[in-house]
């Protein structure tokens, strides 16, 4: 198989796994409560708490999903995708490190007898300058890099229309219901899960040849026969 091929499907695969880890609904506990209170909801639901951290490991994939539908959009529209997919990337890789660190953590820590302490542990982790650093990347990081990326995903002209519009309903979305409803969010997790699927349906039907083509002026001149 030529490698590009192979680098097309690896990270149209990379993109619908990522946002499909995404969009699954699991909700243990209310992330404004009071620790004490987050810990006890993880204990009352530990299968959910294990199964919630499994998926972890497939949402990773959302880091080189959003670099290849940058590069989708990098022919058409190259300072939007280099801004969007850079911001994207760092604040899912931003938000791997401190959000499922917590995840996790409120989960080990919910299987001690003594979670006096535990909450004790997880305030201070949420105190921490590097810990708020980290979050407050991944807040700006995706939000901002995915509406970005999806305005060059439009102007690239890479896309339909309404798949760079759902693409930006994602973010908007998610931090919408984050302050209303987790209905909101929900709903947001299945705009990125569709608009993903057809960003990854583009990137499998770029000829390589297309796919290598340079950004910019060039790549809207005709290959010479």
């Amino acid at each position: 198989m030529d490698i590009r091929t192979a680098s097309r499907v690896a990270g149209a695969a990379s993109l619908i796994v990522g946002s499909l880890a995404i969009a699954i609904p699991i909700e243990i506990t209310d992330e404004n409560a009071p620790i004490a209170a987050q810990l006890h909801d993880y204990a009352q639901h530990s299968a959910l708490a294990v199964l919630s951290n499994l998926v972890l490991i497939p949402v990773i994939l959302i880091v080189p999903g959003v670099i290849y539908a940058a590069r989708l959009a990098r022919r058409g529209a190259p300072r939007l995708a280099f801004v969007g997919g850079g911001l994207s990337a760092l604040g899912w890789i931003a938000g791997a490190m401190s959000i499922g660190a917590g995840q996790i953590a409120l989960y080990q820590g919910s299987q001690l007898a003594e979670q006096a302490g535990a909450a004790a542990l997880i305030d201070r982790m949420n105190g921490d300058p590097v810990y708020g650093t980290l979050v407050g990347a991944f807040v700006l990081g995706h939000a901002i890099g995915m509406i970005v990326l999806g305005v060059g995903l439009w102007r690239s002209r890479a896309v339909a229309p309404w798949v760079a519009a759902v693409f930006v309903a994602y973010p908007v979305g998610h931090v919408v219901g984050h302050a209303i409803s987790p209905v909101v969010d929900t709903i947001s997790g299945i705009f990125l899960l569709v608009s993903a699927v057809a960003v990854a349906a583009a990137i499998l039907r770029t000829p390589n040849e297309q796919w290598d083509l340079p950004a910019g002026k060039a790549a809207a001149e005709p290959v010479a026969a």
